[in-house]
């Protein structure tokens, strides 16, 4: 009954707790620290004993350490493996060797600096990933590498939590019995994954065709603590075995379910284990060592900072990518607090130098939110963003289009511009991209578009069109103030992420703004209405009405009325496209003698020829085999134009 009463003092306090964070804009890891500060026994001592709920913060961790096997995924570091391997991997060798010779110079002990080394050069993935998905940042080139330098540190707990039991052990040098343990460990946890991956997954399938729901769950926690144990006995820790059960079903095609199967226990368990971590913090002990505990806090940060600052550098980065970088994973992370808690069952740390560590991680969590909102603001200013390189030429062509990011949106606008013969250049911040398409003959520059003396190196004052196409909507901001300054009757296309952001967009000059969810709504519905067997023509009028009832409702009423790309130009019209094949009667016939060049409401308004679009003196032009005409106008008539062209092929 007392560890009932606990749990619900506990949770309800939490409750409460984590609705002000929200409301504050806290992530809620930290709302549960500050939960565990104050029911600690050292603040209000709501919390009678502490035995049984360190053995649900045990659990708590073995859970958390299952999903990340789970959602370890190779794929995802394929696709970051610069960031992941280049950056992680520099962060967390330089960052340990760093910190592992300050704490020896310090008259800590080897195995002491070789554990508190790997807590202090930890980030947190739970608190920085939350913020940056909240931010719409996730995507941005500093999302994307610090998602790959917290990945890489996710992976290196895997061999240090193999390691930890083997440090303990460490007496000073490598004698035999040492040696001989630490591979015994290794080995047992090899073979134990390798059995694990060979047959749970068919053990999984069995429980799965035996049709009974609750089965599976027990199952998978069976199979958790079973393996978690196992390689306890074998010398690593519980977490290392809770670990590799991840690793070896996330393949399986049961993954997914799992996962959401154990969602809602994932929750109630790793909030608890960060209550228990808030629960050990000392309160007057931290008062009575403020100073001390401030200052090594604030070292610990500005070690970090100029660390991943250089790293980011040397790595070619942009000057403000390394600061926003920097800024964002300078900070101690609750993979920190769970080596700190296994590290505390080893004996390895003493309890003042445990208190002292365990104040300097959360304190420094707790500055997350505010470090970040600095770094953006940092590296916001024009001095530290990236310039075009100054022995690069000016650009001299007038009336054309400039791409502000070259990911999958800029590749395809750029093919259709040089496909329709319509000058352009591109702008990219990242390195790889410019490398690989400078090399394949385009006009693309490495720099950042919203600093102003990059857009006068790329004739802003003489463009005719500037295409937003990046994934950063803040750079995209800064970017339309700036544009708008220097050349106010310059057309700006914007793609944002989400609908919400369209009206700002707009706010700030944009002339017209795509939004990527309203975009992929649209394609949906275009492919539901074929999967129903609408005709093309039906499905493409329904979806563009759909479109202009929604984007007209921000659009500029000048842009309605006058200003319309091709998108919107005949949004309430039908637009058709017939191909003229080799064999068609139609080859050699004039435009004008066709019966649907007579129609009303009707008309056609180009020939694509050899991948050429030709607008101009259609009426004079005879019809070659794999032409293809477009018709636009009313949908009666373009379908009865299509009809007439169909009969008479």
């Amino acid at each position: 009954m007392l560890l009932l009463k606990e749990l619900i003092i506990i949770l309800l306090l939490a409750v409460i707790i984590i609705i002000i964070a929200s409301r504050l804009k806290i992530p809620s890891a930290l709302g549960f620290l500050l939960t565990g500060v104050i029911l600690g026994p050292s603040a209000l001592g709501l919390i009678e004993t502490t035995s049984d709920i360190e053995i649900l913060a045990e659990i708590g961790i073995i859970i958390l350490m299952f999903t990340i096997g789970l959602e370890f995924s190779i794929s995802k570091i394929r696709n970051m493996k610069r960031a992941f391997f280049q950056l992680g991997g520099l962060q967390v060798a330089v960052g340990w060797l760093v910190f592992f010779f300050i704490l020896l110079w310090q008259d800590y002990s080897v195995n002491q600096s070789f554990v508190i080394a790997f807590i202090l050069v930890l980030s947190s993935t739970a608190i920085v990933l939350k913020i940056l998905q909240d931010k719409d940042e996730i995507g941005t080139p500093v999302g994307l590498n610090s998602t790959g330098i917290l990945l890489f540190q996710d992976a290196a707990l895997i061999p240090f939590m193999l390691l930890l039991p083997s440090v303990n052990q460490f007496s000073g040098s490598f004698d035999m019995d040492f040696i001989y343990k630490m591979i015994v460990s290794i080995i047992g946890v090899i073979v134990v994954f390798i059995l694990s991956k060979l047959f749970i997954p068919r053990v999984f399938t069995f429980i799965v065709k035996a049709k009974i729901p609750e089965l599976l769950m027990v199952s998978v926690i069976v199979f958790i603590f079973s393996i978690s144990f196992l390689t306890h006995y074998l010398g690593a820790s519980l977490a290392m075995g809770a670990f590799i059960a991840g690793v070896a079903i996330s393949d399986s095609q049961y993954a997914h379910q799992i996962n959401t199967e154990i969602l809602p226990s994932r929750h109630i368990f790793i909030s608890i284990f960060f209550i228990s971590i808030g629960m050990f913090v000392n309160i007057p002990f931290f008062m009575d060592n403020f100073l001390r505990i401030l200052w090594i806090t604030i070292f610990v940060i500005v070690i970090k900072l100029i660390l991943i600052f250089i790293i980011t550098i040397l790595s070619r980065r942009p000057l403000n990518q390394a600061i926003a970088l920097a800024f964002n994973l300078a900070h101690i992370g609750e993979f920190s607090l769970v080596i700190l808690t296994l590290s505390e069952g080893y004996r390895l740390i003493s309890y003042d130098t445990h208190q002292i560590i365990l104040s300097v991680t959360v304190l420094s969590m707790f500055s997350i939110p505010l470090s970040m909102i600095a770094g953006k603001k940092f590296a916001g200013f024009d001095v530290f963003k990236k310039k075009i390189d100054q022995t690069e030429k000016p650009v001299s062509i007038t009336n054309h289009t400039i791409i502000a990011g070259y990911g999958v949106n800029g590749q395809n606008i750029s093919r259709v511009l040089k496909l329709l013969g319509i000058p352009y250049i591109i702008v990219d911040v990242n390195p790889e991209n410019v490398s690989t398409y400078r090399a394949a003959g385009e006009p693309i520059y490495y720099a950042d578009i919203s600093h102003f003396e990059n857009l006068m190196l790329l004739n802003i004052e003489k463009a005719a069109l500037l295409v937003i196409a990046i994934s950063d909507m803040n750079s995209a901001e800064r970017t339309l103030g700036v544009v708008k300054m220097h050349n106010p009757g310059l057309k700006i296309v914007v793609r944002c992420n989400y609908v919400t952001q369209v009206k700002k967009m707009y706010k700030l000059g944009a002339d017209l703004v795509l939004s990527q969810d309203m975009e992929t709504s649209l394609v949906f519905i275009m492919h539901i209405l074929k999967f129903y067997h609408m005709p093309d023509h039906i499905a493409r009028i329904q979806t563009d009405l759909l479109r202009k009832k929604h984007y007209q409702f921000f659009m500029k009423k000048n842009i309605r009325d006058s200003w319309k790309l091709a998108i919107m130009e005949y949004i309430e019209k039908d637009n058709e496209m017939f191909f003229i094949g080799p064999n068609s009667r139609h080859v050699s016939q004039k435009i004008a003698n066709l019966e649907p060049f007579k129609y009303d409401g009707m008309k056609i308004i180009g020939l694509i020829r050899q991948d050429k679009v030709i607008n101009k003196g259609l009426e004079d032009m005879a019809l070659d085999k794999f032409d293809t005409i477009i018709f636009a106008g009313n949908h009666q008539q373009v379908y009865k134009a299509l009809m007439w062209m169909e009969d008479n092929n």
